[in-house]
């Protein structure tokens, strides 16, 4: 009788562990249009959204990659600039960009840039450092997209399967107290 309880006890807990769930990795995309056409030489800045339970020292980036999609890229004079730190240029890796060929897009990782302290809505900052100087040079930036996975931490709160477990627990250990008591 006594092992059929211990038995039961232990089903009961690895159902209620199940039904709690595990936290997993977030994945987040954010859109900015820029729909902007530059000319001459000069810094194009804007701020990427970020998810708004997003803090770091305590979530954790798994993987963050900023693509900027642009057309009429001259090659080599367009740095892109992420959280003050120069990540790389934009590329035209189809040769020269005209009006039948696909907009360009260039990738950038951007998870060296996420560090903390990072609050909670805080934007991440892009500037485009841009030299479109010479005859019929000019840069078209069509959106930018941020795709971030990380692990969202900040929730210390209990979930209510685990306090529904806890409830259980003592609950069980108060009836086996009164009933050893009562057969004493």
């Amino acid at each position: 009788m006594r092992m059929r309880a211990i038995w039961a006890g232990i089903l009961t807990a690895a159902l209620m562990l199940g039904a709690t769930g595990i936290a997993g990795a977030t994945f987040y995309t954010s859109t900015t249009d820029l729909d902007k056409i530059l000319t001459g030489a000069g810094t194009l800045s804007w701020q990427q959204d970020m998810p708004g339970d997003f803090e770091m020292p305590y979530d954790t980036v798994n993987s963050a990659k900023l693509t900027i999609y642009s057309n009429f890229v001259n090659g080599g004079n367009d740095a892109v600039q992420v959280e003050s730190n120069i990540l790389g240029i934009l590329k035209n890796d189809t040769g020269w960009t005209w009006f039948w060929n696909p907009m360009e897009s260039t990738g950038f990782d951007v998870a060296s840039s996420i560090t903390a302290p990072w609050g909670q809505g805080q934007s991440l900052d892009i500037s485009l450092l841009y030299d479109e100087r010479g005859c019929l040079n000019f840069l078209y930036l069509d959106k930018s997209v941020l795709c971030l996975n990380y692990n969202n931490q900040v929730a210390p709160v209990p979930e209510p399967g685990t306090m529904l477990l806890v409830g259980i627990g003592l609950a069980g250990i108060a009836i086996y107290g009164k009933r050893r008591r009562n057969e004493a």
